[in-house]
C-alpha cells in the first residue's frame, strides 16, 4: 500500500507506523503491573515526552491508549541513519517512513483545536520535503500554536527553508525558536502581540527583516540572536533594541549593534528590566547598556569590541550579581562600585597576557574564579571586597621534561600566583597532574608560604599519575599551614571512579 504527495511522489507506508500501532496497541510483552494513575496525570507526563516516546508509553497498559493523541503537543526529531549505513535506498527509506509517521500522527491530531507545542528537528532532501514542511506548520498555525521550535537540515543542495511572512502573524504565538531557515520579509507589517522568547540562530535575514521582527514583539522578554559566524553577522538597530523595553534576558552571538542616529555614545541608554545579559563577539558599546540597566543581576560577555572602547571595564552597577569575562583583548580588566556583585569569573584563553585585575568596592563578593593557560605575572587589586570567601583557580599542567630550571620557574611563578589570594578564606585549585602542585623542598625552605591565613583547601587532580600522596601532602601542608581543612579529590578518568581522600 502506498500514498501519494502533492507532487506524484509514492511514499511506501510502513508497517509501523499504521493507525493500530499510533493508537497505542498493548504490548503483550509488558508482564509488569503498572500502578493506576488519573489520567490527568498520565496526560501531563507525556506531554513533556517526544511524540515517538509517548506513543510508545501509551501501550504499555490499557489504561493509557491513545491518551497520547489527546495531549496538545507534537515533538518530533529524525533519527540520523545508522552509523556506517551508507545505501541509498536505507537511508530513503528512514527518511520516508519519519514523513509517514508524523503525517499519521498529524491525522490524530485533526480535531485539536489548541496546540501547544510543535516542535521539530528533520532533514530536507528535496523540495517535496519543503512542500510537507509547509503544510504542517500551516496545520501547527492553523490551530493556535502557542510554542512553535523548528530546526532543520539540508541534503542534496537543497535550499534553505523560507518561512513568508505570513507565519508572523500568528496572535497565539508565545515562544518561536528558528534555526537554519531564510525569513522573507515583503514589508507588511508583523504582529507578534502574545511573543514573549524569540530565538533566532543561524537564520538567514535582513536587518529589516531582523528590526520589524523584534519590533512586532511589544511584550518580549527573552530575545537570544546568534549568527552562523563573525562574517555573518547580525545587523541590529540600537533603536530596535531599546524599543524591547519588557526584555528581561539578552543574549547576542555575532551581532553588531548600530546607533541609526548617531547618538553621543556618552548618553544613557538601557533596558529597565533587563536581568541577564550574555554578549559573544558583539560590537556594541556594552558600558551604556549595562549603566542604563538598573535591573542587571548576570552578565557575561566574551570578545567584545567597539569602535568607541575596547578595555573591558564593567561601569558602576549597584544591581549586578554575576559577571564572567572571557578571552578580551586587554591587558586590563576592572571593576568598580558593582557593590552587588558576589562572583567574579575570568577565562582567558588568548596569548596576551592579563596585566591587572582591579575589583574596587564589591563589598559583597563571595567566589572569585580564574582560569588561564599560562600563570600571568598580573596584579590582583581586591579594594573594598571585605567578604571574599571562596576563590577557585585551574592551575596549568606543569611540563618540565629534562629541565629543572622551567620546573623552579614554575613553582616560583605559581608561589606569586597564589600569594595574590591571600585575602580569601576558601580556595579550589584544579590540576591535571598532581606534580605541578608538589614543590620543591629548596623552595618551601627559602620561600614564606603562600597562603598563611587560608581556613580551607581544596584540591581537585583530574589523573594523578603516579604522584605520591605523602610528598603532595607536605607540599599542601606548607602552602596553607593555617588550614582547619585539607582535601584531595583524585578523578582518575582511565579507571572510571572518584575517591576523595581527608587530611586531618
Amino acid at each position: 500500500m502506498a500514498t501519494k504527495s502533492k507532487a506524484g511522489r509514492k511514499i511506501p507506508i510502513h508497517p509501523k507506523t499504521n493507525k493500530t500501532n499510533l493508537k497505542g496497541k498493548q504490548n503483550s510483552k509488558a508482564a509488569a503491573p503498572i500502578p493506576h494513575l488519573p489520567v490527568l496525570v498520565i496526560l501531563h507526563i507525556l506531554q513533556f515526552l517526544p511524540t515517538k516516546l509517548a506513543i510508545r508509553i501509551s501501550s504499555l497498559c490499557k489504561q493509557w491508549v491513545g491518551l497520547w493523541s489527546s495531549i496538545p503537543v507534537l515533538d518530533f526529531d529524525e533519527d540520523e541513519p545508522p552509523h556506517g549505513v551508507e545505501n541509498l535506498d536505507i537511508i530513503l527509506l528512514q527518511h520516508t517512513n519519519f514523513i509517514n509517521f508524523l503525517d499519521r500522527c498529524l491525522e490524530f491530531h485533526q480535531k485539536c483545536e489548541g496546540l501547544d507545542k510543535f516542535r521539530l528537528r528533520m532533514t530536507l532532501s528535496s523540495v517535496e520535503d519543503k512542500d510537507k514542511l509547509g503544510e504542517w506548520l500551516c496545520f501547527a498555525v492553523g490551530r493556535r500554536v502557542k510554542e512553535l521550535d523548528i530546526s532543520l537540515k539540508y541534503k542534496y543542495e537543497v535550499n534553505q527553508y523560507c518561512f513568508s511572512s505570513t507565519f508572523f502573524n500568528a496572535k497565539p504565538l508565545v515562544i518561536l525558536n528558528l534555526e537554519n531557515v531564510t525569513i522573507a520579509y515583503s514589508g507588511q507589517p508583523i504582529s507578534l502581540p502574545s511573543l514573549q522568547t524569540l530565538s533566532i540562530r543561524r537564520v538567514r535575514l535582513t536587518a529589516s527583516s531582523l528590526s520589524a521582527l523584534i519590533s512586532g514583539c511589544p511584550c518580549i522578554q527573552y530575545l537570544s540572536l546568534t549568527s552562523s559566524s563573525c562574517f555573518e553577522s547580525y545587523d541590529l538597530s540600537m533603536q530596535t533594541l531599546l524599543g524591547a523595553e519588557s526584555l528581561t534576558s539578552l543574549n547576542l552571538k555575532y551581532v553588531r549593534v548600530k546607533d541609526d542616529n548617531n547618538n553621543d555614545p556618552k548618553a544613557p541608554i538601557g533596558l529597565p528590566y533587563l536581568k541577564t545579559m550574555s554578549l559573544e563577539i558583539v560590537d556594541l558599546y556594552y558600558p551604556q547598556l549595562i549603566s542604563g540597566s538598573p535591573s542587571l543581576e548576570h552578565l557575561s560577555v566574551s570578545f567584545c569590541f567597539a569602535k568607541w572602547y575596547r578595555s573591558p571595564k564593567i561601569p558602576r552597577s549597584s544591581s549586578l550579581k554575576s559577571l564572567e569575562v572571557r578571552d578580551f583583548d586587554s591587558k586590563v580588566v576592572q571593576v568598580s562600585g558593582a557593590k552587588s556583585l558576589e562572583s567574579f569569573t575570568l577565562v582567558s584563553e588568548s596569548s596576551m597576557q592579563i596585566e591587572s585585575i582591579q575589583l574596587d568596592g564589591c563589598k559583597n563578593l563571595k567566589h572569585l574564579s580564574i582560569r588561564a593557560p599560562n600563570l600571568p605575572d598580573f596584579k590582583l587589586h581586591l579594594h573594598g571586597c571585605e567578604h571574599l570567601v571562596k576563590a577557585t583557580l585551574h592551575i596549568p599542567e606543569l611540563d618540565v621534561g629534562s629541565s629543572s630550571n622551567v620546573e623552579w620557574e614554575h613553582f616560583s611563578s605559581l608561589t606569586k600566583y597564589l600569594r595574590k589570594f591571600g585575602p580569601c578564606k576558601n580556595i579550589s585549585l584544579y590540576v591535571d597532574d598532581a606534580k605541578a602542585l608538589i614543590f620543591p623542598k629548596k623552595l618551601r625552605r627559602t620561600c614564606p608560604p603562600p597562603l598563611p591565613t587560608l581556613n580551607t583547601l581544596t584540591v581537585s587532580i583530574s589523573s594523578p599519575r603516579g604522584a605520591k600522596d605523602c610528598d603532595l601532602r607536605h607540599s599542601l601542608f606548607w602552602l596553607a599551614p593555617s588550614a582547619e581543612f585539607l582535601s584531595m579529590k583524585y578523578s582518575d578518568i582511565s579507571s572510571k571512579y572518584k575517591y576523595r581522600k581527608k587530611i586531618l
